[in-house]
Parts: C-alpha cells; structure tokens; sequence
C-alpha cells in the first residue's frame, strides 16, 4: 500500500482546480542495496520527464525519510545511506 505523501485536503484541492496542471501519481524508489522499496502518492505534471517525477520522489525520502540519494542514480534506504554500500 502506498504511504500517503500529501495531507488528502492538498491533493483534494489541487486536483479541483482546474488551472493546476498536477495530478497524483504513484511512485517506486528502490534501495541500490538491498531492494527495500517506497510506494508513495506524489503530486506530478503531465510536462514532466519521467527522470523529473523520479526527482519529486527522491527529494521526499532525503528530506523526509532518511534516505540518501547520490549523483551518480544510486538510492539507498536509511539502513544503507551513507554506507558507501554500491551494487555491482
């Protein structure tokens, strides 16, 4: 089951305005190490490349969930962030 990334009140109303051009979607971030996965709702636009919705995803686990992502794609879950840990 996908964990609720924004309040229902938010996307309610962003879905309702007709201007807004975001709608929910659901996302998959996986760990690099050992495969632990995050479903979660984010809020993305038609005009974005799937690398950018990607991006909404990663930036929420970093800021929220203590997951470490790096520059080279790498995503790690909090067991394994900043552990160097890299899959060959």
């Amino acid at each position: 089951m996908p964990e609720n990334t924004l309040p229902p009140d938010v996307v309610n109303a962003i879905v309702r305005d007709m201007d807004d051009p975001r709608y929910p979607s659901r996302i998959t971030v996986f760990c690099d190490h050992c495969g632990t996965e995050f479903i979660g709702e984010f809020m993305v636009s038609e005009d974005m490349t799937s690398t950018e919705r990607l991006a909404v995803a990663r930036a929420y686990l970093v800021k929220n969930k203590g997951w470490e992502h790096t520059a080279d794609g790498d995503d790690f879950c909090p067991e394994h962030a900043g552990s160097g840990a890299k899959t060959t």
